[in-house]
Parts: C-alpha cells; structure tokens; sequence
C-alpha cells in the first residue's frame, strides 16, 4: 500500500532504565513503577499473554482483546474480559481500556505497552505523510496568499502547476508582500515575515494529512470506476448487472459524505487572513476533520487493499471480489426501513 498513509499499528517504544527479571535476591524490592501516561501499561497478567493485542471485531464493531491460552485464540469483549478475569471497574486498567477502545478509531491494532495514539495525548497524528503531500499542501497555502495579495482567486489542483507556482519568481515577491500586509493586518511585532513563515509551515504540516487522506480515498472512486468497467465486461450477465447496479448506488452515499468533509476542510483555509488570525482553532478545526475521515479510512483500507493490482477482466478474482465488495457496502450503507402495524 505504498500511496496509504503509514502505521496501522503504533511503534513499540523502548522502555528505558528497566531492571531485569532476573534481578539477585538479595536486593530490596523495587517500588512499582509509575504509570506512564503516554503507553498502554496494563497491571494484569492477561495483558501479558501471548499474542494479546487489541482491535475491533469485524462483526459486532466494538474493541475486543485477542489472547492465545495453549491451542485456544480467543477474542474477547471487554465486558467479559473484565468479568472473567476479575478486572476492577474502578481500576487502572479499565481506565486503559477506555482508552484503547478510543484508540481503534486511529489504529488497526494496539498491543499492550504501546504507545497511547497522539490523537488522544496532544493532537498530533500517530500515522505519517510522505513528501509530497506536503508539497500539495504548501502550494495549496501559497496559492491562497498570492490570491490575497492580488484580490484575484486561484484555484490550482494539479501538482505540477502547483510546483510552477510555487517557484515563479513572481510568487515569491507576492508572498513577501502578502506577508508584510498580513503582519500588519494582525499587528504583529518584529519580524512578522518569519513569524508568518513559521505559521505557513505549520499549517501545511497539518493539512499535509488532509492531502495523504484526499490522495487514498480517490482508490475509492477508483473502485467505484472499475464497478462501471465490469457492467460492461458483464453485461451479458443479468444478476452480476443487477448486483453492481446496487453496489453503485450504496457507493453513492459514502462518496459524496466523504468530498463534503474534504470541502471543509479547504473552506477553513480558503480564506488564509481568518486562518492566520484564529490559528488555534483552525488547527483544531483540521485535526478534528483529519480524525474523522482517518477512522472511516481504517474501515476501508482492508477492501482497498483486495482492489489493488487485480486485472478489470472477466475471472474468478473479479467476481469473488465483486462479493466482497457488495457485502462490504450492504452493512454499512444500505438504509433499512422500520415498518410499524397500525
């Protein structure tokens, strides 16, 4: 998945300053250790055993703890995780499994002595961007400021016209204009061309994942194309029609949800002057939007990933495929009607 944004699991940190298991005898017991608030530091044994990590149970949608006892893998609710093994309601390790089951909407999987999700310490993303959504992203910003300046809106997409934009030697005039007019404007004191270009910088690190998050969901268009591409492989084929016929319209829902988060996501940078000027909560505003459209990507990502590389001809793969994809759909976007007696 090499266009995905990065880590369905969080890096195991390294613990620093442990003492061994082994330690001699002789040597007075060490006090428990504090909590560290930023990891998963489960107390009971249970978090301990083999293969114990965390996810959501495809089936039911809630967190579950998955364990190995001998030849037995079990995944197990966290209602009768704590009723089984005696967990305290009130205690420490309940507390982290709130946590946890907040978790999911970021990762995969999470295994005990993780790291706790940025998302839920500080704000920041626990997944990573690569270069060039970074690069969409600070062309996009450049190309609102030039905007600004001139009073003249520009709309650029494509990402070599971004690059041109950026590099004209015009822009970068704008831009220093943009920014003398700008700190004035917020009556910044002292060097407000830095103090914007820190601010620019910033804001582009933050859109930055909105970019890798645009980028991956248009592999859902892409599916929504090769549905359109196997009616007319199969068009001989009057139930497979009828299928991609539904799948088509439950892929209507998700796709057009899904442009409205990305609209607003641009709107709140669209105008760069009120951005600049409530900067903490337009940074606020993005990240809340970049949580959201990353927890509906997760549920994506397994089928997205069925999709890559297989050939849009008519074979098994396709067709088992074309399955998949429609129970995918049917659970999660087929509106179902209540109907009541009179």
């Amino acid at each position: 998945m090499s266009d995905t944004p990065s880590s369905d699991t969080i890096p195991t940190p390294q613990a620093d300053g442990q003492a061994p298991d082994d330690a001699g005898s002789a040597a007075p017991a060490a006090p428990a250790a504090p909590m560290r608030d930023t990891h998963f530091d489960f107390q009971h044994r249970v978090f301990s055993l083999p293969g114990a990590h965390f996810h959501t149970d495809e089936a039911t949608k809630q967190p579950v703890l998955h364990i190995i006892l001998g030849d037995l893998r079990a995944s197990l609710p966290f209602k009768t995780l704590r009723e089984s093994f005696d967990i305290p309601e009130d205690g420490h390790d309940v507390k982290l499994l709130g946590i946890v089951a907040k978790g999911l909407a970021f990762v995969k999987q999470i295994r005990p002595g993780e790291q706790i999700p940025g998302e839920l310490l500080d704000g920041r993303a626990s997944w990573s961007v690569e270069d060039r959504h970074r690069a969409i992203a600070k062309g996009r910003l450049t190309v609102q400021l030039v905007s600004w300046i001139t009073g003249s809106e520009m709309i650029v997409v494509d990402m070599e016209e971004l690059e041109q934009v950026v590099e004209d030697p015009q822009t970068k005039t704008r831009l220093k204009n943009a920014f003398a007019e700008l700190g004035a404007k917020l009556g910044i004191q002292g060097d407000s061309e830095q103090y914007l270009t820190d601010r620019i910088d910033d804001l582009t690190q933050e859109l930055s994942y909105i970019e890798a998050l645009r980028e991956r969901f248009k592999a859902i268009q892409t599916i929504s194309a090769n549905l359109n591409k196997a009616t007319q492989i199969y068009r001989t084929d009057r139930n497979f029609c009828s299928e991609i016929a539904r799948m088509q319209g439950l892929i209507r829902k998700p796709l057009k949800e899904y442009d409205a988060i990305f609209e607003q996501a641009d709107a709140q940078t669209g105008e760069i002057f009120g951005a600049l000027k409530s900067f903490d909560s337009t940074v606020q505003f993005i990240r809340k939007i970049r949580d959201e459209l990353r927890a509906r990507l997760l549920e994506w990502e397994e089928l997205l990933q069925a999709w890559e590389g297989v050939p849009i001809e008519r074979s098994q793969q396709l067709e088992q495929l074309q399955k998949t994809t429609y129970r995918f759909l049917a659970n999660r976007f087929m509106e179902s009607s209540v109907w009541e007696r009179k």
